[in-house]
């Protein structure tokens, strides 16, 4: 598989994100599709899964707008499995495995990599809820520059079914309070400002959106403002999303967030993040670091 180019490193340097055609085979893209479709069929009870129409009731019960209003129910589902990895050994093998641990090592410039943890999207036909602009920083539970998320597509993208786009220069914002993905309104316990009304204003921001195919990778900084159109086609629009961290990133635990799953009861603020949660995939030197020896995380979640 290709390298990352000097000219990609600069990109992605300058706007925050940088889209990757062909990085991966069609082999590597083949075995994501069979890890999405098991981790995605899991036991709901057992893993941890949103799907937000099921959520969208409750946010307009509460008298907060939904991004798209009026799609609460008469849409498709709009689902997303989250951190899950170590509980599918074809996702860990993916996840911890070549080639993206190195290449994101090359695009940040980093000297060894770890995995933060995965999320699979699927937006089923006529699922019209848009994503919300929002950073993903504020979910982490961490502090750093040199964290990113690939994002990858399993089925082609366009305007119609999902496609991804990026504020430009918005890794260089202050990190904003996470929101619910399908509102703007900041998650309970927060205490950082909300970010500014994007879908209201479009015109005045440098928005990009990126058409893509399977085998292409979107990377972006975790500060990067992004958000995705709704799927109003006849067939389902999947995408995985995988975290990984550089070198100088390291543990705090952050309030306001979702992802309780992201948090380490090994790690205390300030921390090198290895542990058994956001293993070291990738060194310098060493090259890929094996993550088969770590014990499985309890399936009763």
């Amino acid at each position: 598989m290709r390298d990352i180019t000097e000219e990609e490193r600069q990109h992605y340097d300058r706007h925050g994100v940088v889209h990757l055609p062909g990085l991966l085979d069609e082999v590597w893209i083949k075995r994501l599709e069979a890890a999405f479709a098991e981790e995605m069929s899991a036991d709901q009870d057992q893993v941890y899964f949103t799907d937000f129409n099921t959520i969208a009731p409750m946010i307009e019960a509460r008298g907060d707008e939904l991004v798209t209003p009026g799609v609460a129910t008469a849409t498709g589902r709009f689902c997303i499995s989250s951190f899950n990895w170590r509980l599918f050994s074809g996702m860990a093998a993916l996840c911890c495995g070549p080639p993206l641990p190195e290449r994101v090592a090359s695009l940040m410039r980093s000297s060894r990599i770890n995995f933060y943890g995965e999320q699979l999207f699927l937006k089923e036909a006529a699922s019209l809820h848009r994503t919300a602009f929002h950073q993903d920083m504020p979910y982490f539970h961490v502090t750093g520059n040199k964290c990113c998320t690939a994002w990858i597509p399993l089925d082609g993208i366009g305007p119609d079914n999902g496609m991804m786009g990026y504020v430009r220069g918005s890794h260089r914002w202050p990190t904003h309070a996470a929101n619910g993905f399908i509102s703007q309104i900041p998650l309970p316990g927060s205490t950082l400002p909300q970010l500014p009304d994007i879908e209201g204003a479009a015109e005045e921001y440098d928005i990009v959106y990126y058409p893509a195919q399977p085998g292409d990778v979107i990377v972006h900084h975790a500060n990067t403002v992004h958000g995705a159109t709704g799927n109003s086609t006849r067939q389902d629009r999947r995408a995985a999303s995988l975290h990984y961290l550089g070198d100088d990133v390291r543990y705090r635990e952050r309030e306001g967030t979702a992802l309780d799953p992201g948090k380490s009861p090994a790690l205390k603020d300030g921390d090198l993040m290895d542990s058994a949660e956001f293993p070291l995939v990738w060194a310098s030197g060493e090259g890929y670091v094996s993550p088969t020896d770590m014990d499985p995380v309890d399936a009763n979640l």
